[in-house]
C-alpha cells in the first residue's frame, strides 16, 4: 500500500500557516475500517481529504480518522489535551463537552478512554458530519450526541440546555480575532474574541462544581487575554505547560494547555496536570 502525506486544512489564511509542519501522520489510499454498509444516520456527501493513522488511536481498534474536506485539522494543537485524556484518564467516568470538535478526535479518544457521555459541538456542518462519522466508525456511538451550531448564534453554549451540566469541558477553540466568510472560517477566528468571552460566561452554568475546562491555544495574544479574562471572573487558571508564553512567538506549536476551574484554589497545587481529581470533583 502507498502512503501519502495530504495537505491540512490549517487555521486561516494568516500566521498559523506558516507554522504547520510534519507530523507522523498517513493518508490511506484505501479506507481501512469503513463501515461495509451505509447507514441512514450518517452524511456521506462530503469529499474525504484524508485517512490518517494516529497513535492515540492504536488503542482503541487501529482504524484511521476520516477528514472530510474543509474540515480543521492540525493534530500538534491538542498533544497535551490528547495526553491527559489517554494516559492520565481524564474523562474517564466523566460527562463531557467539546466545543468545536472538527474532525471529533478529542469526543473519540474521551469515549475510548472511559467518558459517560460525550456531546460535541461544531457551526460548520461538514464537521459535525465528520465527527459522527468517525465516532461511529470506531463504535463508539452509543454514549455520543454531535449538534449543529447555528451561524445566527455561535456562543459557546448556543445549542446546550439551560440545566445540561458537565464534569469536563473541552476545547481547541479559534485562536485568533478575524473576520468570518465562510462556516469553515470559525475554526480560525474567533471575532472579537466573542466565542472565547460566551465560554467564560457561561461555565457557571455548564461546568459542574469541581469540573475542569482545559482549552487549547497557540496564540500568545489569546492565552494573555484568556488568563486576564478569567481572572476577572473570579475563575481559578493554570497553564499546563513548562513554556513561557512571554519568550513564545505570536504563533506557535504544538498548542499550550489552560486549566479553568470556577472560583479559587480548586486546582491542586502538586501535579495541577495529572487526571487525578481533587476531593470535591464528581465522579
Amino acid at each position: 500500500m502507498n502512503a501519502l502525506v495530504s495537505p491540512r486544512i490549517t487555521r486561516g489564511t494568516g500566521h498559523r500557516r506558516s507554522l504547520i509542519h510534519a507530523v507522523a501522520a498517513t493518508t490511506l489510499l484505501s479506507c481501512l475500517g469503513c463501515p461495509a454498509s451505509k447507514r441512514n444516520d450518517l452524511d456521506y456527501s462530503y469529499d474525504v481529504e484524508q485517512y490518517v493513522v494516529l497513535p492515540d488511536l492504536e488503542q482503541i481498534d487501529g482504524q484511521p480518522l476520516v477528514q472530510f474536506e474543509s474540515v480543521f485539522w492540525e493534530p500538534d494543537d491538542t498533544t497535551s489535551l490528547r495526553k491527559l485524556i489517554v494516559e492520565d484518564q481524564i474523562a474517564a467516568g466523566r460527562s463531557v463537552l467539546e466545543i468545536g470538535t472538527g474532525t471529533g478526535l478529542l469526543s473519540l479518544l474521551c469515549l475510548a478512554n472511559g467518558a459517560q457521555k460525550v456531546v460535541a459541538t461544531d457551526i460548520n456542518p461538514a464537521a459535525v458530519a465528520n465527527a459522527r462519522y468517525n465516532v461511529a466508525m470506531h463504535q463508539l456511538d452509543e454514549s455520543f450526541d454531535v449538534r449543529q451550531v447555528s451561524p445566527s448564534d455561535p456562543s459557546a453554549f448556543a445549542v446546550l440546555e439551560p440545566d445540561e451540566r458537565f464534569d469536563l469541558i473541552v476545547s481547541n477553540p479559534p485562536w485568533e480575532d478575524g473576520k468570518v466568510a465562510a462556516p469553515s472560517d470559525h475554526a480560525f477566528y474567533d471575532p472579537d474574541f466573542a466565542l472565547m468571552d460566551s465560554l467564560l460566561a457561561g461555565l457557571p452554568k455548564h461546568l459542574n462544581p469541581g469540573g475542569r475546562c482545559l482549552l487549547a491555544y497557540g496564540h500568545a495574544p489569546a492565552i494573555t487575554r484568556l488568563l486576564s479574562e478569567a481572572d476577572a471572573l473570579g475563575y481559578q487558571t493554570k497553564v499546563l505547560d513548562d513554556r513561557d508564553v512571554d519568550q513564545l512567538p505570536l504563533n506557535f506549536l504544538p498548542g499550550m494547555l489552560i486549566e479553568v476551574r470556577l472560583g479559587r484554589n480548586q486546582i491542586p497545587k502538586v501535579d495541577a496536570s495529572s487526571g487525578e481529581p481533587p476531593a470535591t470533583d464528581p465522579r
